[in-house]
């Protein structure tokens, strides 16, 4: 277990805890860190290790002007490599020269000021001048602490509100509110804040509670809002264009929330989960009718090597749709399918009923050669839908290359236009072309798009095993920068193909990566340098079994929400949340399964799910309630989505309907008994409910035969299902 140091000033955890500013909430008090051998190698320099130790030793002498010349010159030449500020947590250089220097005696910082003032002074003037938010950038990242810092953390606040970017706007804001003197937090070089400014602290703090509001924390923001009137009562200044007394400016404005939009309510599942944040939940509830249609997949090899005896496993439910305007959109590794998701016939067809539903590729081509070597790993398929094109992953499932393997097992990203081609191919990346000294990259899962940008993770097994994020243009598909993240030990035999299906989750312009091999890392999506890696012990000796098992691991990025990461790695059974700016861990928990499914985040409750369902405290970790079967047949079987206040869960033969903040079962809908039909991965399309099952999608109407409803507070047996 990772040890976090000092606290984190996130107004969003629910509990206030009544110091000199408002509502810090702390990270988990912990021991000392325990020691462990990282499974994975990172881009930790040595000489910066040596150099830093001179600086341990200049300040340990007050020898202030030799310890910032060589702060200066190791952020300048080491800059974007990483650091361990401490055990299991890595950070920028750059990043944590800035923090150690928030913490040096006054003295000290101004020394550090005549150097890089003149500097930075230009960097803000251009920005006042052009308007430009690059310069700005620039002064957080090289010159954070200069006395323009806090105007450019103060302008890239108002910057990332105004685009809607609410938990970008927090960590910006928040690094304005200092610690108490005296406090821990004033020396921990784990966080920033921002020692001596000038700006007044009640306008930041009123921003602070906008952005609760606007996430839709409102009990929270009103909580904040008691503290605020108490301790600035008469505070003056500017919300929303308005001059006047904060506190009733605030009041005002918290009064109505009918002008608050939460993120959540999404209309459609345009990426795996959901949403590029990896948080869904639809507006509404849903009714689950009679099937409506069904759509047959044809089988792939892909899909069909975990038949084999020497896997022993069903199929799985690998498919992920993806939903865009009237149309689904399915693919395997082979074929993307196109539907109209109402009637469930090939997607703009209505000139020529004898239209063939496959849209890429256009030609059929021949029987696809089955890998020499074997293969263990569980294939899945995931697209992602932006700005009217798609997204897919295509291509041989294999990630990680037997050494003898004697077929070039090459995956693909191929981007479609929807909008205007009906599925036209605009390009093709073929990993073929990023061999590197005879040894192929793989694309893992579909990518993130973000504008004119979009970003997917690289893998390879030889020589090392080592996982990259790479940038491509929208456009053209070329390569814009190419991120290492880690290496590892390979962990089945050289002589075995390993299949991998990471991805990526994109928040307000970072992107975040659990590896599935015992590292954590985020990354800037303008230039990919890595903000933080966090490392955590990795489980050793998984069998070929256990790798090929879909009841044994998911398919689990990170889930961002207000500023916090959840992550569920597949290489342990830890469940931890972290803060999404710092990397500091704010708690973790062992769990008896292992969790499959992260399915979203309200403002009180984390809900994932493995064999069972369960419901978390999001602010602690905590259990607050499980629900579903102790009979291994009734495991849970595909991933389930948050709607309206109920989480819709599939099992192989129903689907339950379990109220999100109670655990509550509200209805049991037997797919087999009265549809003949199994669970799968749920997907919403308008206003029905399609299930991808292992073989086929599956419709079902609003209306029809409705199964019997139980009623809400039902109480489960203990044989079946167990409510906390």
């Amino acid at each position: 277990m990772h040890k976090p140091c000092g606290c984190i000033a996130l107004l969003v955890l629910g509990a206030i805890l009544f110091s000199t500013e408002i509502s810090l909430a702390q990270t988990e008090p912990q021991a000392a860190a325990d020691q462990f051998r990282e499974s994975v190698s990172l881009d930790v320099n040595n000489a910066v290790l040596k150099k830093m130790g001179s600086v341990q030793d200049f300040l340990a002498g007050a020898q202030w002007e030799d310890a910032i010349n060589s702060l200066i010159q190791i952020s300048q030449e080491y800059g974007n490599t990483l650091y361990p500020e401490s055990p299991g947590r890595y950070l920028r250089v750059a990043t944590y020269c800035q923090n150690l220097l928030a913490g040096f005696p006054p003295e000290a910082i101004q020394i550090y000021r005549e150097k890089v003032d003149p500097r930075a002074r230009r960097w803000l003037e251009e920005a006042e001048a052009e308007s430009s938010v690059g310069p700005l950038l620039q002064i957080v990242d090289q010159a954070l602490m200069s006395s323009y810092g806090d105007d450019a953390l103060y302008r890239l606040g108002e910057i990332s509100w105004e685009r809607g970017e609410l938990g970008q706007a927090r960590d910006y804001w928040r690094k304005l509110l200092p610690p108490e003197p005296g406090s821990a937090a004033r020396s921990d070089t784990g966080l920033f804040y921002y020692p001596d400014s000038d700006l007044s602290v009640p306008p930041i703090l009123a921003r602070l509670i906008l952005v609760s509001l606007f996430e839709g924390n409102f009990k929270q923001a009103e909580a904040e809002l008691a503290v605020f009137r108490e301790r600035y009562p008469d505070a003056e200044g500017s919300l929303a264009g308005k001059q006047g007394n904060l506190a009733d400016q605030l009041t005002g404005i918290l009064s109505d929330r009918g002008q608050v939009s939460l993120a959540n309510d999404q209309d459609e599942m345009q990426t795996f989960a959901g949403h590029q944040t990896r948080n869904f939940q639809a507006g509404h509830a849903l009714n689950v009718g009679a099937a409506a249609w069904s759509f047959r997949v044809p089988l792939v090899w892909s899909q069909e090597y975990t038949r084999k005896p020497a896997f022993g496993q069903r199929v799985p439910p690998g498919l992920f749709p993806v939903v865009h305007g009237e149309h689904v959109f399915i693919n395997d590794s082979e074929r993307i399918y196109a539907l109209n998701w109402k009637t469930g016939t090939p997607a703009w067809s209505d000139a020529d009923p004898q239209a063939s539903p496959i849209i890429y590729p256009s030609v059929l081509q021949g029987a696809v050669r089955l890998p020499f070597r074997s293969v263990v790993g569980v294939p899945r398929f995931t697209m992602t839908v932006a700005d009217g094109r798609l997204y897919a992953r295509m291509g041989s499932p294999v990630t990680s290359v037997a050494k003898d393997e004697r077929l070039g097992l090459f995956s693909e990203l191929v981007c479609l236009d929807l909008d205007e081609g009906e599925g036209k191919m605009l390009w093709k990346i073929s990993s073929a072309e990023l061999r590197e000294q005879n040894f192929v990259w793989s694309f893992e899962g579909a990518p993130v798009v973000a504008g004119d940008r979009f970003y997917v993770v690289l893998h390879r097994g030889f020589p090392e095993v080592q996982t990259n994020v790479a940038c491509f243009s929208t456009e053209t598909g070329e390569m814009l920068w190419n991120q290492k993240v880690c290496l590892a030990l390979r962990n089945i035999e050289e002589g075995v193909n390993y299949i991998t299906h990471l991805l990526l989750t994109l928040a307000e312009g970072q992107l975040y990566l659990s590896t599935d091999m015992g590292a954590i890392a985020s990354l800037n999506t303008q230039d990919g340098k890595l903000n933080w890696v966090v490392t955590y012990p990795s489980a050793d000796d998984v069998s070929r079994r256990e790798l090929s098992d879909h009841m044994a691991s998911g398919l689990v990025p990170c889930l961002y929400d207000q500023g916090i990461l959840f992550v569920a790695p597949q290489d342990t059974k830890t469940l931890m949340a972290y803060d999404a700016s710092s990397g500091l861990l704010l708690w973790e928990r062992e769990w008896p399964e292992q969790i499959r499914n992260l399915l979203g985040v309200t403002a009180r409750t984390l809900v994932v799910s493995g064999n069972q369902l369960y419901g978390i405290d999001r602010a602690s970790g905590a259990l607050r309630w499980k629900a579903g079967y102790l009979d291994p047949e009734g495991f849970g079987y595909g991933r389930g989505l948050l709607a309206g206040e109920n989480v819709y869960w599939p099992l192989r033969d129903e689907l339950l309907v379990v109220d999100i903040e109670r655990g509550t079962l509200k209805q049991r809908i037997p797919l087999q008994a009265l549809q003949g039909e199994t669970g799968g991965n749920l997907v919403i399309a308008g206003d029905q409910l399609l299930i991808a099952q292992p073989r086929k999608v599956t419709a079902f109407q609003n209306h029809g035969i409705v199964p019997g409803l139980r009623k809400e507070n039902e109480n489960l047996s203990a044989a079946k299902t167990q409510a906390r």
